[in-house]
């Protein structure tokens, strides 16, 4: 089942920050606007909720498919992937209502504050409250406009969905 492809950002215990690739998220609720995660407890992003609990969600474009890829397949553990996608020229966007940044480009970045952590099997739910959004001014207004999202198809496959103007 395609899904829609989105990095969280989250602050690293040792400072810095991580990302991390993740498709299972969705909206839960529009007032008071919250989205869920599912993350492996065993994951290092995990951990850095629990360090500090907030983080951004950053919507991929199908160009940026490779830091997808990228973020999605090496551990923050072994390396921090913040530091080596700035390298690349990758620029962190600042928010105003959470300290976590997002990734520059995207069609959307969206702060949140964890609002609850539930058991879901293998992996917790992370409820985060939604307390900033940032849209590409001139892809979104009252809704989607003439913009393509990163959708995830599953092994090593993406497609791409062109929202219609």
């Amino acid at each position: 089942m395609p899904s829609i492809v989105t990095l969280i950002v989250t602050h690293r215990p040792d400072g810095g920050y991580n990302a991390m690739t993740a498709c299972w998220i969705m909206p839960v609720s529009r007032s008071p606007p919250r989205i869920a995660v599912a993350i492996s407890p065993r994951r290092f992003t995990y951990e850095c909720l629990r360090s500090r609990p907030e983080f951004t969600v950053c919507v991929l474009g199908p160009e940026q498919e490779e830091i997808a890829d990228y973020c999605g397949s090496v551990s923050g553990r072994d390396e921090n992937k913040i530091e080596k996608l700035e390298k690349k020229g990758i620029k962190l966007r600042k928010l105003e209502k959470v300290s976590t940044p997002g990734i520059e480009g995207c069609p959307a970045i969206i702060g949140c504050k964890v609002w609850r952590d539930y058991e879901g099997g293998d992996h917790r739910i992370i409820v985060g409250e939604v307390v900033e959004c940032i849209v590409k001014e001139d892809k979104f207004r009252d809704t989607w406009r003439d913009v393509d999202l990163l959708y995830y198809y599953g092994g090593a496959r993406y497609l791409t969905v062109r929202v219609p103007s």
